[in-house]
C-alpha cells in the first residue's frame, strides 16, 4: 500500500524556499484532486476555484492561491521542472499551511469543550427528565435505549412541546408524570435537529453539516459513528463559531 500524500514537517527542512512552496503546492493540489474527485487534467486555477465552492478555507483565499499558481509558473522552467526563482518565506509559510490544513484537516473533537456528555434513559418519565436537565445543567440530552443512541431531547423544544401538550387538553402532571422519554420521542420527533458522526470527522465537515441543515442543533460524536458507539463529545450550533475561527486562523491541530 503507499504512503499517503500528505503535508509532514520534515518538508520544511528543505534546502531552499522554492522546494518548499513547490512541495506544498503538489501536496494541496494533490489533495484537492483526490477529495473532490477532481479530474487530473484540469488546472490548477480551475481546480481552486471548484473547490472553492466546497471548502472553507479555499472559499477565503481563492484569489491567493490562482495567484500562487501564476507563481509557480514562474519559479519553475516549464520544460526542465527545475526552480529557476525563490518565493519569499512569507509566501511559502502560506502555502504550507494551506497544504497542512487541507491534507491533515484539523478535528472538531480537538477544539469542542463538550467532551463530557450527559444523558438519559429511554425509560425516564419526562419529571424524571426535567430534574436530571437542572441537575446537569444542559440543554441538550441523548436519549440511551439498550446501549444505543435513539433520540435527542432539546431543553428548549421540549418547553415548546409542553406547551402544545398543555393546549391540547393533556393534564400536565399525567404527562411529566406518566409519560415517558422514549414515548415523548414517538409523540415529539427529533431526528432532524440532531445527527451521529464519528469522532474523526473534521471541522469542515461539522461546518458543511450545519450548513446543509438549518434546523441541525447538535452533533453527537462516537467512537465509531454509530448510534452504539462510545459517545465522545457534543457538538452545537453555538461552538461553530469557535470552530469557524479555528478555520480563519489557521490554527494547528495536526
Amino acid at each position: 500500500m503507499s504512503k499517503p500524500f500528505l503535508y509532514t514537517a520534515d518538508m520544511e527542512k528543505e534546502n531552499t524556499l522554492g522546494k518548499r512552496f513547490l512541495n506544498a503546492y503538489n501536496i494541496l493540489d494533490h489533495c484537492l484532486r483526490t477529495q473532490y474527485n477532481f479530474k487530473t487534467n484540469i488546472s490548477f486555477s480551475d481546480l481552486i476555484r471548484r473547490a472553492a465552492t466546497l471548502n472553507q478555507v479555499i472559499r477565503a483565499y481563492e484569489d491567493d492561491l490562482i495567484d500562487l499558481a501564476r507563481l509557480r509558473n514562474a519559479i519553475v522552467h516549464h520544460r526542465s521542472d527545475q526552480i529557476i526563482a525563490e518565493p519569499h518565506k512569507e509566501i511559502v509559510e502560506f502555502m504550507e499551511k494551506v497544504a497542512r490544513i487541507i491534507s491533515t484537516p484539523p478535528l472538531a473533537v480537538d477544539v469542542i469543550k463538550s467532551l463530557e456528555v450527559r444523558t438519559v434513559q429511554s425509560s425516564m418519565t419526562l419529571k424524571q427528565f426535567i430534574l436530571e436537565t437542572v441537575r446537569v445543567g444542559h440543554g441538550n440530552l441523548p436519549v440511551i435505549k439498550n446501549g444505543a443512541i435513539i433520540g435527542v431531547v432539546r431543553r428548549e423544544a421540549f418547553i415548546q412541546n409542553l406547551g402544545l401538550a398543555i393546549e391540547s387538553g393533556k393534564n400536565t402532571d399525567d404527562f411529566i408524570g406518566k409519560t415517558t422519554v422514549e414515548q415523548y420521542l414517538h409523540e415529539f420527533p427529533s431526528s432532524v435537529h440532531f445527527r451521529i458522526a464519528s469522532v474523526k470527522i473534521t471541522i469542515e465537515e461539522v461546518i458543511k453539516s450545519f450548513d446543509l441543515n438549518r434546523k441541525l442543533a447538535i452533533i453527537i460524536l462516537t467512537s465509531d459513528g454509530s448510534a452504539g458507539g462510545t459517545i465522545r463529545g457534543i457538538i452545537t450550533s453555538t461552538d461553530l463559531i469557535e470552530l469557524m475561527q479555528v478555520i480563519k486562523d489557521f490554527k494547528k491541530y495536526v
